[in-house]
């Protein structure tokens, strides 16, 4: 089958562009490869991709020679700043040639990429298909714009709540290629330049804060990734005092009956465990396992009378895993969990929510690699639910690259580059 490629060039500029021609504005002491003066951080050595100080924009470098292309609307082409407020135009009627592409998490902007001019660092422009596309600049001949067309794969960043409730519109961008057959039948790719790019703006999200009024970022995991091209960040409501996500639980010293003085691991369980300055785990209807000694509770005010078991701190295989099954408070507001031992379903009853006393079981975000810590290993399966003939075996010491993380009820498992799935439960491995 004969693919021909569909840009805006072809679209909105043959009469325009073509006729008249286009010219490409640069910068005689410039070159693609020249470091903008106004993106100080970076988050690698190399400064192909980062953070722009100061702003919630991400970035990738794209291949040299890319140029956008800009249709001559009456008004000119705006222009914006790192933060994605507008700060000039352009005339159009021009190729551009571009050096980065980026995303701004701020209101307004949750539907564009930018792309940075070479000729003024200071100025992005927002890819759009009315009046901009980018011709990228690889030997592929692929262009994107902000349409996608057909079933396009999205670039996206959601914000939600402790509920699971958007907090902000998501950003949401198309960022495949197209292509159209001799019968206009359409198909859709990601290019490669653009998949490395975008896989690197989502990289560097989970290192970025970016508050809304009225919320707090959560405060284990605040930001995950799922598969190549979705990242979320997670936020937890200030009014919402009841809350396992919600920090701190109580502001005033912990004046609960914490007399467990047996040994200095139960004092550690106890006391030390719930003062409030730390905080919570936010974790919900999900597992949680004890990095250091805890105590199991009958009620949610911890006494040495009430406390049912003692676990005591363990090497990180054989650490203490629990199921929440929910939350409450003690007498002077402290947040406990109300668990159940995954290895003994009879020791049911309330542990701290301390985040330096216990933490999730699984991984929620993607480590890129991992090693296995399981004595006997681990077994890689074709199923989400880690169930049926086991495909491959991976012996203790083995490292694993990491393609993504993949929700499974109350669990997380990790897809490899193949497909496979394995467990993302820190009992069995440890990121690299």
């Amino acid at each position: 089958m004969t693919f021909k490629k569909l840009s805006l060039s072809a679209l909105l500029f043959s009469a325009t562009l073509l006729t008249a021609g286009v010219a490409v504005q640069t910068n005689a002491t410039a070159s693609s490869t020249d470091t903008p003066t106004t993106a100080a951080n970076t988050s690698t050595s190399d400064a192909t991709h980062g953070i722009v100080d100061g702003a919630h924009t991400v970035w990738a470098n794209l291949p040299a020679g890319s140029v956008a292309l800009l249709a001559s609307p009456a008004d000119g082409i705006p222009t914006y700043d790192d933060h994605g407020v507008q700060n000039g135009t352009i005339p159009g009627n021009t190729g551009q040639i571009v050096t980065r592409i980026a995303i701004n998490l701020e209101p307004g902007n949750t539907r564009n990429l930018f792309l940075q001019l070479q000729n003024d660092t200071s100025k992005w422009i927002k890819l759009d298909w009315l009046v901009i596309s980018l011709e990228i600049g690889d030997s592929s001949g692929d262009s994107l714009d902000s349409t996608g067309s057909g079933t396009p794969t999205n670039f996206t960043v959601n914000f939600v709540d402790q509920n699971g409730k958007a907090v902000q519109d998501p950003l949401v961008i198309p960022i495949s290629s197209y292509a159209t057959d001799a019968n206009n039948n359409i198909t859709n790719h990601v290019n490669d330049s653009i998949k490395t790019a975008m896989t690197s703006i989502r990289d560097d999200l989970p290192q970025m804060t970016y508050n809304i009024d009225g919320y707090t970022p959560r405060a284990t995991d605040p930001v995950t990734t799922d598969g190549d091209y979705t990242t979320t960040f997670h936020y937890v409501s200030k009014e919402t005092p009841v809350d396992p996500g919600t920090p701190g639980g109580n502001t005033s010293n912990n004046t609960d009956n914490n007399t467990d003085s047996n040994s200095s691991s139960s004092s550690s369980a106890s006391s030390s465990a719930d003062q409030s300055n730390n905080q919570p785990a936010p974790v919900k209807k999900t597992a949680v396992y004890a990095t250091k000694a805890i105590g199991l509770y009958k009620t949610p005010t911890f006494t040495k009378a009430n406390r049912q078991h003692l676990y005591s701190k363990q090497s990180r295989t054989n650490r203490p895993q629990f199921t929440v099954t929910g939350y409450a408070r003690s007498k002077n507001g402290i947040l406990r969990y109300r668990v159940r031992d995954v290895h003994n379903a009879k020791l049911t009853g309330y542990i701290t929510a301390n985040s330096a006393y216990v933490t999730n079981t699984y991984y929620q975000s993607n480590p890129k690699t991992i090693k296995v810590l399981s004595r006997h290993g681990i077994n890689a399966y074709g199923q989400v639910n880690l169930k049926g003939k086991a495909l491959k075996h991976y012996a203790r010491g083995t490292s694993l690259k990491i393609k993504a993380v993949k929700s499974y009820h109350l669990t997380n498992r990790f897809v490899l580059p193949n497909g496979h799935y394995i467990s993302a439960n820190k009992t069995l491995v440890i990121k690299k």
